[in-house]
């Protein structure tokens, strides 16, 4: 028995002597699990009720799918500008109640704002560049119907978060004529054409750079175990037999792509292509510095290669410390407000 415990005491101490060592090879990674498992949650009620003004659930904005639609919520009184928000999930997954939805519209309506929250294609049902059309179809669907739920929708704010965070950049990044397939429900009955072009893009830690993510993560020192545990919810079924959820979700997996190719998917290919051409778009871009799913990086290039395209006032960025991917300290009134403060400067 004595002897059993010795050896059971030597393991334990040989785990821990493990685990410190990794902790100062990786420190950098050490502290953002550590961050990730800390982080404070805000309390959100199970079911959702709101005294404030009219909520309209599950719109269909598209006849394509029945996964096209929206929730919108407007406010009593004379409502402000249109906020649209689009979910995250790897593309595999998620809907229009997201947590991060949620945390978003509780707060931008609250503060006198319309906000859509939208649902589109997965990449199980669609793949690029459906789902970006969808997204596209939901904005004109919105700007089409403003006098029918009463909100303005001249200057239409539009945020995504993670893989949303990619559609809503595509989506703001394209011109009308680019991945715009999909109508909108009476759109054909118009004798004018409605833009989806909107004037603010909030881009919340956003993969846009499909692809990159694992040369980021080799360039921050990160294990790859690390980066695979904290990416495996993604099931092999979820992903089709894909290698990864970007490869899923444009539908050929992206090692077989050359770097060339793969940058015609990201947003700054249609912002170096279209921004000389636009002078009404600001972009807002906030990640955490302990993500361990999206690479902070690709907010960080984002921001340089758009601040090159943009005036300095037209493009923020936003690096809120020792927050983790989605984490709700990203969506803290202080966080919100500031963008709130964004979008209202960038509306004068």
């Amino acid at each position: 028995m004595k002897k059993a415990l010795t050896i059971l005491v030597r393991i334990l101490a040989a785990a821990v002597f493990v685990l410190i060592l990794c902790a100062v090879i990786w420190r950098e990674a050490a502290a953002a699990v550590f961050h990730n498992l800390a982080a404070p949650r805000a309390a959100l009620p199970a079911q959702e009720s709101w005294g404030g003004g009219t909520v309209y659930e599950k719109i269909p904005y598209s006849d394509v799918s029945p996964s096209d639609y929206l929730d919108l919520y407007v406010p009593d009184g004379e409502a402000g500008d249109l906020v649209v928000m689009v979910h995250g999930g790897g593309f595999v997954s998620g809907d229009s109640q997201t947590r991060q939805a949620r945390l978003v519209y509780r707060y931008f309506r609250d503060k006198g704002y319309a906000v859509a929250s939208v649902n589109y294609r997965l990449a199980q049902e669609a793949v690029y560049p459906d789902p970006v059309a969808d997204v596209k179809a939901a904005v004109r669907f919105l700007r089409a119907n403003a006098e029918k739920y009463g909100y303005k929708a001249d200057h239409i704010t539009i945020m995504g978060e993670s893989a949303g965070g990619y559609l809503a950049s595509m989506a703001a990044l394209t011109a009308d004529g680019e991945c715009s397939d999909v109508p909108f429900i009476g759109e054909e009955e118009l004798s004018q054409p409605v833009s989806g072009q909107v004037q603010v893009l909030v881009d919340f830690y956003g993969c846009v750079e499909l692809g990159n993510m694992e040369a980021d993560w080799k360039s921050l020192h990160y294990p790859e175990l690390l980066i695979k545990i904290a990416n495996s919810w993604a099931s092999k079924d979820v992903l089709n037999g894909y290698e990864n959820c970007e490869s899923a979700f444009l539908g050929r997996n992206m090692s077989e792509m050359t770097p060339e190719e793969a940058y015609t998917y990201f947003p700054i290919y249609y912002a170096q292509k279209n921004l000389p051409y636009r002078d009404d778009l600001s972009i807002y871009i906030i990640h955490g510095d302990a993500d361990i799913t999206v690479p902070m990086m690709q907010s960080l290039r984002f921001n340089d290669m758009l601040s090159d395209l943009l005036p300095m006032e037209k493009v923020a960025l936003r690096i809120v410390r020792n927050a983790g991917h989605a984490a709700d300290q990203i969506y803290a009134e202080e966080e919100l407000e500031r963008i709130r403060m964004f979008m209202e400067e960038g509306r004068e």
